[in-house]
This record gives structure tokens, sequence and C-alpha cells, in this order.
């Protein structure tokens, strides 16, 4: 079990749980270490198990799972908090961002997409599933769009723009053709000079600001 990164999932439906466990532990190198289905057991579990991820539900029957992932976050920072949700509504979406929160994907497309996101927020990048990036992008929550702001590059308009669609760096270098090394670097400058500390953020800011485009 050493070699395998251990997940908490947390859902208040069992058979929810039964399912995504059984997809989870298809792949090889992840296991199911524990199961919550409410925040305070959740939190308790995160504490005692000390999980790489925690599969993470929103809508709990008694509690709030975004109140769940800020406590096991303040308790065990390095924790990556997976969402599994059937809300795609983009304030609810932001909320969970704005709770610290690695990653988003919808419940309908559980499976090799969930996967994925796990793979992606253990190599600390952020994971948000494609229609939850349409979603945010459409939204007239986020306000009026504004015009992009004239002091960024033409390849850091691209760059913000690939990042917050989700590509990795290697295909960011092939796109933009540059060596990984050098996408590395622009990215930390990129982060630096719009003030973005996580991935996370560069996301907010790229929807916010009207950066992404589908």
């Amino acid at each position: 079990m050493s070699n395998r990164t251990k997940i908490l999932l947390v859902d208040d439906h069992r058979i929810v749980r039964q399912g995504v466990k059984m997809i989870l532990e298809g792949e090889p190198g992840l296991v199911v270490v524990g199961e919550a289905s409410d925040a305070a057991e959740a939190v308790a579990k995160a504490c005692e198990l000390n999980p790489e991820v925690v599969v993470m539900d929103i809508h709990l029957s008694v509690s709030d799972g975004l109140e769940a992932s800020r406590r096991i976050l303040e308790a065990r920072p390095a924790t990556k908090i997976v969402i599994l949700s059937a809300e795609i509504a983009p304030e609810t979406v932001n909320l969970a961002l704005q709770s610290g929160v690695s990653g988003y994907v919808l419940k309908e497309a559980a499976g090799e997409e969930l996967i994925r996101a796990i793979k992606t927020v253990l190599s600390e990048r952020f994971y948000l599933c494609p229609s939850i990036t349409t979603a945010l992008i459409h939204a007239q929550q986020f306000g009026a769009k504004p015009s992009i702001t004239p002091n960024f590059s033409d390849r850091e308009k691209d760059l913000i723009r690939f990042i917050a669609t989700g590509l990795r760096n290697k295909e960011i270098a092939e796109k933009l053709k540059l060596s990984i090394k050098s996408v590395e670097a622009n990215r930390s400058r990129l982060m630096a000079k719009i003030g973005c500390a996580s991935t996370a953020e560069l996301v907010r800011y790229a929807v916010r600001e009207g950066f992404a485009e589908i």
C-alpha cells in the first residue's frame, strides 16, 4: 500500500461511494483507504488516515462538503481535494475554487476523467473538467468582460489561455514551440506578474478577466 496513492471518499450515498471505489481501485497505484458520509467524519478520517487525495461531494445530507474541505486543508494543507459533484452552477464552482480545492469533476463524467483529475492534482497542477470550464467562461456572474490588459505580451496571453483550459506544460511547449523549461519559467514569471500563488488562482483570474476561450 505504501507505493499507492491513498484516497478518502466522501459522499452521503453509499452506492455512489461503492461505484467510485470500484473505478479508482481498478487503476494501478490508487487505493481507497477510507470512506465518510458527512463533514465531521470526513475531517476525522482525513486526520487519521492522512490520504494524499480526498474525493469530496459538495452536497452532503447533514453538512457542507466545502466546509469539510476547508477544515481538512487547515489541518493538512498538503492534502489534494477533488470535488466530485453533480453541481455545475458557476457560483457553486467558484465557491469551491475559493475553498482551496485542487480539482472539480462532474459525477456524470466520473471514470477516466476522475482518474485523470487525481493524477493531475498529484503533480501539483489544477484540474477542471471541460464542461465546468465552459460553464465558468459563459457565466454572467463574473460581471462584464473587460478588455485584455495591454501589459501582457501575445505569448503571455496565449499562456494564460492554455493554462486555464488545462493544457500540460509539454502540450503548451509544443503549441508555443518552446522547451518545457522555458514554459515553466514563463509560467512562474506570469503567475508572479498577475499575483497568483497557485494554478487555481490563475484559472479564476483567466475566467474573470475573459482570457479563457472555448
